[in-house]
């Protein structure tokens, strides 16, 4: 009787990674030939879209709007705002408080 060798590590997972490659490739290689350039459905839908209809007419351009001011209550510099007019309108600074901060982000402070 001949007595057979055990398999190394190496060998073995060589053998299961070649099964895996296989098993991956094998289904990609077999749907290739089932695929066509065209079939009567799509000839059929292209002729379809042949008769759409004309497109519409593009409608006028609207007027052009004025520049935005920053600040608060349009006052249209892009300077820091006096802390005396944010504490006139939000209350004095609390950047705890969720209510302070949405006045301060409304006015746009």
């Amino acid at each position: 009787m001949t007595e057979s060798t055990p398999l190394s590590r190496r060998k073995m997972l060589g053998r299961i990674g070649l099964l895996a490659a296989a098993g991956y490739t094998v289904p990609a290689l077999t749907t290739l030939s089932v695929a066509q350039a065209a079939s009567a459905a799509s000839s059929a839908s292209a002729s379809a879209s042949a008769s759409a209809s004309e497109p519409s007419a593009a409608s006028e351009p609207s007027d052009a709007s004025t520049p935005s001011s920053s600040g608060p209550s349009g006052t249209g510099t892009d300077t820091p705002t006096d802390p005396a007019v944010v504490e006139a309108t939000c209350g004095p600074e609390n950047l705890n408080d969720p209510a302070y901060l949405q006045c301060v982000v409304d006015n746009g402070f």
